[in-house]
């Protein structure tokens, strides 16, 4: 009953998925967590119009996502101890080292929120939250940019490439060039959702904070479920 879960999260860490555009020239790939790590742009893209290599880098992105994300559900498809669920991995928003997911945000939220009473609840504004403002978080959608301002990308919370935007001057760049600032829009997106989502939760519970210096109150609750 260990090692299953546990073979299962070795393969979740090695998934990388792969998207290409129609016509092949545009290969995108994905991490477990749905960042994109790496883009290639054969320089016959080059000849394209912006609005053409926009449309097919957008779609390799969001394929590679998409294979990633389906690689995740393969392999949870024979797991079902509640110790690996595909919550946590596929659909999260991938932190880049820089914070936790924002799937990890909100489960924390749900988490804290189940693990006091009712009257504690209302006190600390949990159930207003809950009710109002859960919706609005897993709604933000984040944007970014390169630093030439020449490729701008938009995720939505879970950081799923949602649009990559190419401007016609971009197009006087070398390809691997142009790449790289694919890559650093998607990554600022991203981020951005997360940051979002991180504003909106830390304000109203501090103790969520990573820095905060206090125990989480749902800490205990959370590892005997685990149990």
């Amino acid at each position: 009953m260990v090692q299953k879960p546990l073979a299962a999260q070795a393969r979740m860490r090695e998934v990388v998925g792969v998207g290409r555009s129609d016509d092949g020239l545009v290969t995108a790939k994905a991490d477990p967590d749905g960042a994109i790590f790496s883009l290639a742009l054969d320089p016959r893209v080059m000849r394209h119009d912006a609005d053409r290599l926009s449309g097919d880098v957008t779609a390799a992105v969001k394929a590679a996502q998409q294979d990633s994300w389906q690689q995740i559900q393969q392999i949870l498809s024979g797991v079902s101890l509640p110790a690996v669920t595909s919550q946590s991995l596929g659909e999260s928003l991938a932190h880049d080292g820089d914070g936790p997911t924002v799937n990890a945000i909100l489960r924390r939220v749900q988490d804290m929120y189940s693990s006091v009473d009712g009257v504690d609840r209302e006190e600390r504004g949990m159930h207003d939250f809950i009710e109002k403002e859960y919706d609005a978080l897993e709604g933000a959608v984040g944007t970014g940019a390169s630093a030439s301002e020449r490729v701008t990308a938009t995720t939505d919370a879970q950081g799923r490439v949602t649009e990559i935007t190419v401007e016609p001057r971009a197009m006087r760049l070398e390809s691997h060039v142009l790449a790289d600032e694919v890559l650093a829009a998607v990554r600022g997106a991203r981020r951005d959702a997360l940051s979002k989502v991180e504003e909106k939760v830390f304000d109203a519970f501090p103790d969520l904070d990573p820095a905060a210096d206090t125990d989480l109150p749902f800490q205990d609750s959370t590892r005997e479920k685990r149990r």
